[in-house]
Protein backbone atom coordinates (compact mmCIF):
# COMPACT_ATOMS: atom_id res chain seq x y z
CA UNK A 1 0.00 0.00 0.00
CA UNK A 2 1.37 3.26 -0.96
CA UNK A 3 2.25 5.66 1.84
CA UNK A 4 2.34 9.42 2.57
CA UNK A 5 5.76 11.45 3.70
CA UNK A 6 4.90 10.74 7.19
CA UNK A 7 4.87 7.24 7.17
CA UNK A 8 1.25 6.57 6.93
CA UNK A 9 -0.93 4.88 4.48
CA UNK A 10 -2.25 6.49 1.82
CA UNK A 11 -5.52 7.87 3.11
CA UNK A 12 -4.84 7.70 6.40
CA UNK A 13 -3.52 10.60 7.45
CA UNK A 14 -6.59 12.40 6.32
CA UNK A 15 -9.06 10.55 8.03
CA UNK A 16 -7.16 10.98 10.94
CA UNK A 17 -7.32 14.98 10.13
CA UNK A 18 -11.08 14.36 9.89
CA UNK A 19 -11.25 12.64 13.38
CA UNK A 20 -9.97 15.24 14.79
CA UNK A 21 -12.47 17.01 16.94
CA UNK A 22 -12.21 21.19 16.32
CA UNK A 23 -13.84 21.61 20.13
CA UNK A 24 -11.26 19.35 22.03
CA UNK A 25 -9.66 20.55 25.18
CA UNK A 26 -6.36 19.89 23.29
CA UNK A 27 -7.50 21.65 20.08
CA UNK A 28 -8.73 24.84 21.89
CA UNK A 29 -5.83 24.76 23.94
CA UNK A 30 -3.27 25.27 20.79
CA UNK A 31 -5.90 27.91 19.25
CA UNK A 32 -5.36 30.53 22.27
CA UNK A 33 -3.68 33.50 21.53
CA UNK A 34 -1.82 33.72 24.69
CA UNK A 35 0.89 31.49 26.20
CA UNK A 36 0.19 28.79 28.49
CA UNK A 37 2.75 27.42 30.31
CA UNK A 38 1.07 24.61 33.12
CA UNK A 39 3.58 23.85 36.03
CA UNK A 40 3.73 21.33 38.97
CA UNK A 41 4.18 22.04 42.35
CA UNK A 42 7.53 21.64 41.69
CA UNK A 43 7.28 24.43 38.71
CA UNK A 44 8.27 21.94 36.46
CA UNK A 45 6.67 22.61 33.13
CA UNK A 46 4.16 19.85 32.22
CA UNK A 47 2.42 21.14 29.45
CA UNK A 48 2.38 24.10 26.89
CA UNK A 49 0.31 25.40 24.01
CA UNK A 50 1.55 26.49 20.54
CA UNK A 51 1.61 30.31 21.36
CA UNK A 52 4.27 29.44 24.73
CA UNK A 53 6.30 27.84 22.18
CA UNK A 54 6.27 30.88 19.84
CA UNK A 55 6.87 33.27 22.55
CA UNK A 56 9.43 31.18 24.31
CA UNK A 57 11.25 30.63 20.70
CA UNK A 58 11.59 27.01 21.48
CA UNK A 59 9.73 24.08 20.57
CA UNK A 60 7.83 22.09 23.08
CA UNK A 61 10.24 19.34 23.51
CA UNK A 62 12.52 21.49 24.67
CA UNK A 63 9.76 23.19 27.35
CA UNK A 64 8.13 20.30 28.92
CA UNK A 65 10.10 19.04 31.90
CA UNK A 66 12.15 21.88 32.29
CA UNK A 67 11.71 24.00 35.78
CA UNK A 68 10.24 27.74 35.37
CA UNK A 69 13.19 29.25 37.60
CA UNK A 70 15.92 27.59 34.42
CA UNK A 71 13.38 28.97 31.22
CA UNK A 72 13.04 32.25 33.09
CA UNK A 73 16.36 32.49 34.40
CA UNK A 74 17.07 36.32 35.88
CA UNK A 75 13.34 36.78 36.22
CA UNK A 76 11.67 35.58 40.31
CA UNK A 77 8.90 37.95 39.44
CA UNK A 78 7.35 34.93 36.91
CA UNK A 79 8.15 32.26 39.73
CA UNK A 80 6.69 34.50 42.78
CA UNK A 81 3.48 34.84 40.64
CA UNK A 82 3.08 31.13 40.12
CA UNK A 83 3.93 30.69 44.04
CA UNK A 84 1.75 33.48 44.94
CA UNK A 85 -1.43 32.50 43.21
CA UNK A 86 -0.99 28.60 44.96
CA UNK A 87 -0.48 30.15 48.08
CA UNK A 88 -3.59 32.56 47.82
CA UNK A 89 -5.65 29.84 45.97
CA UNK A 90 -6.84 32.78 43.35
CA UNK A 91 -5.58 34.36 40.03
CA UNK A 92 -2.56 36.73 40.22
CA UNK A 93 -1.40 39.15 37.54
CA UNK A 94 1.12 41.91 36.30
CA UNK A 95 0.50 44.24 33.88
CA UNK A 96 3.71 44.44 32.52
CA UNK A 97 6.55 42.71 32.85
CA UNK A 98 9.97 42.11 30.73
CA UNK A 99 10.64 38.73 29.86
CA UNK A 100 14.20 37.80 27.76
CA UNK A 101 13.70 34.13 26.45
CA UNK A 102 16.90 34.42 24.34
CA UNK A 103 19.86 36.47 24.59
CA UNK A 104 19.21 39.09 22.73
CA UNK A 105 15.29 39.38 23.07
CA UNK A 106 13.51 41.10 25.21
CA UNK A 107 9.55 40.87 25.55
CA UNK A 108 7.10 42.88 27.43
CA UNK A 109 4.53 40.79 28.35
CA UNK A 110 1.51 40.58 31.21
CA UNK A 111 1.68 37.62 33.30
CA UNK A 112 -1.44 35.62 34.97
CA UNK A 113 -0.67 32.86 37.06
CA UNK A 114 -3.82 30.63 37.96
CA UNK A 115 -3.78 27.89 40.64
CA UNK A 116 -4.90 24.23 39.09
CA UNK A 117 -6.91 22.99 41.58
CA UNK A 118 -7.65 19.74 43.04
CA UNK A 119 -11.60 18.57 41.93
CA UNK A 120 -11.18 16.15 44.58
CA UNK A 121 -10.22 18.47 47.79
CA UNK A 122 -6.97 17.88 47.90
CA UNK A 123 -3.71 20.22 47.82
CA UNK A 124 -2.92 22.43 44.72
CA UNK A 125 -1.31 20.24 42.10
CA UNK A 126 0.38 23.23 40.46
CA UNK A 127 -0.55 26.70 38.07
CA UNK A 128 -0.77 27.70 34.76
CA UNK A 129 1.27 31.23 34.06
CA UNK A 130 -0.30 33.01 30.98
CA UNK A 131 2.00 35.02 28.84
CA UNK A 132 0.32 37.56 26.37
CA UNK A 133 2.44 40.18 24.58
CA UNK A 134 1.88 43.28 25.15
CA UNK A 135 4.86 45.44 24.37
CA UNK A 136 4.36 45.12 20.41
CA UNK A 137 0.81 46.35 20.37
CA UNK A 138 1.43 49.27 22.80
CA UNK A 139 4.31 50.45 20.53
CA UNK A 140 2.08 50.09 17.63
CA UNK A 141 -0.32 51.80 19.20
CA UNK A 142 2.01 54.79 20.22
CA UNK A 143 3.46 54.72 16.68
CA UNK A 144 -0.44 54.83 15.30
CA UNK A 145 -1.18 57.75 17.21
CA UNK A 146 2.10 59.40 16.73
CA UNK A 147 1.87 58.79 12.75
CA UNK A 148 -2.23 60.32 13.45
CA UNK A 149 -0.13 63.68 15.23
CA UNK A 150 2.34 63.81 12.53
CA UNK A 151 -0.06 63.86 9.56
CA UNK A 152 -2.00 66.74 11.21
CA UNK A 153 0.72 68.47 12.07
CA UNK A 154 1.94 68.30 8.03
CA UNK A 155 -1.79 69.47 6.96
CA UNK A 156 -0.97 72.64 8.80
CA UNK A 157 3.21 72.44 7.61
CA UNK A 158 2.49 72.44 4.58
CA UNK A 159 0.57 75.46 4.30
CA UNK A 160 2.28 77.63 6.48
CA UNK A 161 5.79 76.15 5.01
CA UNK A 162 4.56 77.19 1.65
CA UNK A 163 3.39 80.67 2.62
CA UNK A 164 6.39 81.39 4.59
CA UNK A 165 8.86 80.86 1.81
CA UNK A 166 7.58 83.07 -0.94
CA UNK A 167 8.08 85.98 1.55
CA UNK A 168 11.82 84.67 2.33
CA UNK A 169 12.89 84.27 -1.49
CA UNK A 170 11.93 88.14 -1.96
CA UNK A 171 13.72 88.93 1.60
CA UNK A 172 16.97 86.93 0.77
CA UNK A 173 16.81 88.88 -2.70
CA UNK A 174 16.52 92.33 -1.44
CA UNK A 175 19.03 91.46 1.39
CA UNK A 176 21.53 90.88 -1.88
CA UNK A 177 20.59 93.62 -3.87
CA UNK A 178 21.29 95.98 -0.66
CA UNK A 179 24.58 93.87 -0.07
CA UNK A 180 26.13 94.40 -3.39
CA UNK A 181 25.19 98.06 -2.82
CA UNK A 182 26.41 98.47 0.22
CA UNK A 183 29.58 100.71 0.81
CA UNK A 184 30.22 100.61 4.30
CA UNK A 185 31.61 97.18 6.27
CA UNK A 186 28.85 97.55 8.98
CA UNK A 187 26.12 97.65 6.41
CA UNK A 188 27.16 94.13 4.42
CA UNK A 189 27.48 92.82 7.42
CA UNK A 190 24.19 93.27 8.44
CA UNK A 191 23.02 92.41 4.70
CA UNK A 192 25.48 89.36 5.27
CA UNK A 193 23.55 88.33 8.77
CA UNK A 194 20.05 88.38 6.89
CA UNK A 195 21.32 86.56 4.33
CA UNK A 196 22.52 83.72 7.43
CA UNK A 197 19.42 84.11 8.88
CA UNK A 198 16.94 83.46 6.02
CA UNK A 199 19.17 80.69 4.59
CA UNK A 200 18.76 79.33 8.34
CA UNK A 201 14.80 79.59 8.36
CA UNK A 202 14.32 78.18 5.09
CA UNK A 203 16.23 74.84 6.04
CA UNK A 204 14.12 74.80 8.71
CA UNK A 205 11.03 75.06 6.55
CA UNK A 206 12.20 72.43 4.20
CA UNK A 207 13.07 70.00 7.00
CA UNK A 208 9.46 70.60 8.16
CA UNK A 209 8.15 69.60 4.87
CA UNK A 210 9.37 66.29 5.63
CA UNK A 211 6.75 65.46 8.00
CA UNK A 212 4.26 66.56 5.37
CA UNK A 213 5.36 64.13 2.21
CA UNK A 214 2.31 61.96 1.71
CA UNK A 215 2.94 60.72 -1.58
CA UNK A 216 2.27 56.89 -2.00
CA UNK A 217 5.05 54.58 -1.51
CA UNK A 218 7.11 52.68 -4.04
CA UNK A 219 6.72 49.79 -2.55
CA UNK A 220 9.54 46.88 -4.50
CA UNK A 221 11.78 43.83 -3.24
CA UNK A 222 15.03 45.29 -1.38
CA UNK A 223 17.62 43.85 -0.17
CA UNK A 224 18.17 45.73 3.30
CA UNK A 225 22.16 45.33 3.43
CA UNK A 226 22.02 47.38 0.09
CA UNK A 227 20.11 49.61 1.35
CA UNK A 228 22.25 50.41 4.28
CA UNK A 229 25.58 49.85 2.76
CA UNK A 230 24.56 52.64 0.72
CA UNK A 231 23.67 54.43 3.37
CA UNK A 232 27.15 54.21 4.62
CA UNK A 233 28.78 55.48 1.52
CA UNK A 234 26.11 58.67 1.49
CA UNK A 235 27.23 59.40 5.02
CA UNK A 236 30.43 60.30 3.97
CA UNK A 237 33.85 58.84 4.88
CA UNK A 238 35.04 60.60 8.51
CA UNK A 239 35.40 58.89 11.56
CA UNK A 240 33.64 56.67 12.92
CA UNK A 241 32.45 54.37 10.16
CA UNK A 242 29.65 51.89 11.45
CA UNK A 243 31.27 48.72 12.56
CA UNK A 244 28.90 46.36 10.37
CA UNK A 245 27.51 42.93 11.90
CA UNK A 246 24.66 41.80 9.16
CA UNK A 247 23.22 38.22 9.42
CA UNK A 248 23.54 37.16 5.67
CA UNK A 249 20.52 34.71 4.89
CA UNK A 250 18.43 37.81 5.38
CA UNK A 251 15.07 37.77 3.09
CA UNK A 252 13.75 40.44 1.23
CA UNK A 253 11.53 43.19 2.93
CA UNK A 254 9.54 45.35 0.81
CA UNK A 255 9.68 48.97 1.09
CA UNK A 256 9.96 52.48 -0.30
CA UNK A 257 14.20 52.58 -1.16
CA UNK A 258 14.16 55.68 -1.09
CA UNK A 259 12.02 56.61 2.26
CA UNK A 260 14.17 53.74 3.93
CA UNK A 261 18.06 55.62 2.89
CA UNK A 262 16.54 58.41 4.97
CA UNK A 263 15.01 56.81 7.87
CA UNK A 264 18.67 55.25 8.31
CA UNK A 265 20.74 58.22 7.18
CA UNK A 266 18.68 59.97 9.65
CA UNK A 267 19.60 57.04 12.70
CA UNK A 268 23.30 56.91 11.36
CA UNK A 269 24.06 60.37 11.36
CA UNK A 270 22.92 61.14 14.62
CA UNK A 271 24.63 58.05 16.09
CA UNK A 272 28.02 59.32 14.32
CA UNK A 273 27.84 62.69 15.75
CA UNK A 274 26.70 61.46 19.36
CA UNK A 275 29.34 59.12 19.28
CA UNK A 276 31.80 61.71 18.10
CA UNK A 277 35.32 60.94 16.42
CA UNK A 278 36.57 59.04 18.96
CA UNK A 279 33.89 56.80 19.56
CA UNK A 280 32.04 53.79 17.53
CA UNK A 281 28.98 52.91 15.85
CA UNK A 282 26.96 49.48 14.92
CA UNK A 283 25.27 48.61 12.67
CA UNK A 284 23.49 45.08 12.51
CA UNK A 285 20.60 42.62 11.01
CA UNK A 286 18.82 40.02 11.88
CA UNK A 287 15.29 38.06 11.63
CA UNK A 288 13.27 38.47 14.49
CA UNK A 289 9.49 37.17 14.59
CA UNK A 290 8.33 38.30 17.96
CA UNK A 291 6.21 41.26 16.91
CA UNK A 292 2.79 41.04 16.13
CA UNK A 293 1.83 43.97 13.15
CA UNK A 294 -2.10 43.35 12.28
CA UNK A 295 -4.95 41.48 14.13
CA UNK A 296 -2.75 39.77 16.65
CA UNK A 297 -1.03 37.57 13.48
CA UNK A 298 2.89 37.41 13.91
CA UNK A 299 4.57 38.49 10.81
CA UNK A 300 8.36 38.05 10.57
CA UNK A 301 10.46 40.80 10.85
CA UNK A 302 13.82 42.03 9.70
CA UNK A 303 15.45 43.77 12.53
CA UNK A 304 17.95 46.54 11.98
CA UNK A 305 19.80 47.51 15.28
CA UNK A 306 21.66 51.52 15.18
CA UNK A 307 24.08 51.73 18.46
CA UNK A 308 26.54 54.51 19.04
CA UNK A 309 28.96 55.18 22.36
CA UNK A 310 27.59 58.32 23.14
CA UNK A 311 25.86 59.42 25.87
CA UNK A 312 22.60 58.70 25.62
CA UNK A 313 19.38 59.82 25.92
CA UNK A 314 18.21 60.89 29.02
CA UNK A 315 15.59 58.35 30.74
CA UNK A 316 13.19 61.21 30.72
CA UNK A 317 13.64 62.50 27.02
CA UNK A 318 12.93 58.14 26.17
CA UNK A 319 8.94 58.32 25.78
CA UNK A 320 9.06 61.35 24.02
CA UNK A 321 12.16 61.31 21.59
CA UNK A 322 9.87 60.46 18.36
CA UNK A 323 8.06 63.33 19.30
CA UNK A 324 8.60 66.86 17.11
CA UNK A 325 10.91 69.41 18.36
CA UNK A 326 12.68 66.93 21.38
CA UNK A 327 16.01 66.71 20.70
CA UNK A 328 19.33 66.45 22.81
CA UNK A 329 21.10 68.36 20.55
CA UNK A 330 22.02 72.47 21.41
CA UNK A 331 21.15 73.30 17.58
CA UNK A 332 18.89 69.87 17.04
CA UNK A 333 15.38 70.68 15.17
CA UNK A 334 14.00 67.52 16.51
CA UNK A 335 12.65 66.38 13.59
CA UNK A 336 14.31 63.67 12.12
CA UNK A 337 13.22 61.11 14.79
CA UNK A 338 9.94 62.35 14.18
CA UNK A 339 9.82 61.63 10.35
CA UNK A 340 11.88 58.35 11.14
CA UNK A 341 9.25 57.24 13.11
CA UNK A 342 7.11 58.07 10.42
CA UNK A 343 8.54 56.48 7.58
CA UNK A 344 8.90 53.00 9.91
CA UNK A 345 5.05 53.50 10.76
CA UNK A 346 3.79 53.77 7.03
CA UNK A 347 6.13 51.02 6.08
CA UNK A 348 4.23 48.84 8.73
CA UNK A 349 6.68 48.52 11.37
CA UNK A 350 7.86 49.40 14.60
CA UNK A 351 10.55 51.97 15.61
CA UNK A 352 11.84 51.91 19.50
CA UNK A 353 14.63 53.10 21.51
CA UNK A 354 15.74 50.40 23.99
CA UNK A 355 15.10 51.87 27.70
CA UNK A 356 17.45 49.06 29.13
CA UNK A 357 21.24 49.91 27.12
CA UNK A 358 23.80 51.90 28.66
CA UNK A 359 24.49 52.98 24.90
CA UNK A 360 21.61 54.59 22.38
CA UNK A 361 20.08 51.40 20.56
CA UNK A 362 17.56 52.12 17.88
CA UNK A 363 15.54 49.31 16.40
CA UNK A 364 14.09 49.22 13.15
CA UNK A 365 11.57 46.49 12.64
CA UNK A 366 10.44 46.25 9.02
CA UNK A 367 8.28 43.02 7.87
CA UNK A 368 9.51 40.57 4.96
CA UNK A 369 8.53 40.32 1.87
CA UNK A 370 5.63 38.12 1.43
Amino acid sequence: MASTNDGLPEGAREATLAAVDPFAVDNLWDQLAMGLIAVDRGNIVRAVNTSAERIMGRPRGALVGVSLNRLLPGHPLALDLVERCQRLAMPCRVRKAQLSPGPREKLAVSLTAIPLVNTAGGPMFGAVLQLEEVGSVEYLEDGERLSGALDSVANLVMTVAHEVKNPLAGIRGAAQLLGMEAELPSARECTGLILAEVDRVTRLLDTLLGLGDNHPLAMAELNIHEVLDHVIRAGGSGPPLPRRNYDPSLPLVRGDRDRLVQLFLNLVTNAREAAGEQGWVGLSTRISSRIRIQGGRRWQNVVVEVTDSGPGVPPELRQRVFHPFVTTKSRGTGLGLAISQKIVHDHGGLLEIDGESQATLFRVHLPVSR
